[in-house]
């Protein structure tokens, strides 16, 4: 009986895993990817002082150069970064993704 108890309670942990959308999942491994690479770690944290410098509407230059950081840290972050702007925030995964980018952003210098 509790072998049964043990493998519903795996089934109904494992169920919410699944039900992620896979680019939301992969966008998660990427930032997760980024924050154990030193180097992309220093890449990401500028390209964050870059926007939170440039504000809501940054001029042509500012653009070009956060759009030069997104390329260095490569087209897996640039997928991950995007995937975040179809998603609601409000929804498991848009949760998810802002829990993961709010954990990456976190191991950046002040």
């Amino acid at each position: 009986m509790r072998v049964l108890a043990a493998c519903v309670a795996l089934s109904l942990t494992i169920h919410p895993a699944l039900a992620a959308d896979p680019k939301i999942d992969a966008a998660v491994k990427t930032f997760k990817a980024v924050a154990a690479d030193a180097g992309k770690l220093k890449t990401f944290c500028t390209m964050m002082k870059a926007m939170d410098a440039a504000g809501e509407k940054p001029t042509a230059a500012a653009q070009a150069q956060i759009d030069g950081y997104t390329k260095q840290l490569g087209p897996d972050f640039v997928a991950a970064w995007s995937a975040g702007e179809s998603v609601n925030e409000n929804s498991p995964d848009g949760k998810a993704w802002n829990d993961a980018l709010d954990d990456l952003s976190g191991k950046c210098p002040e």
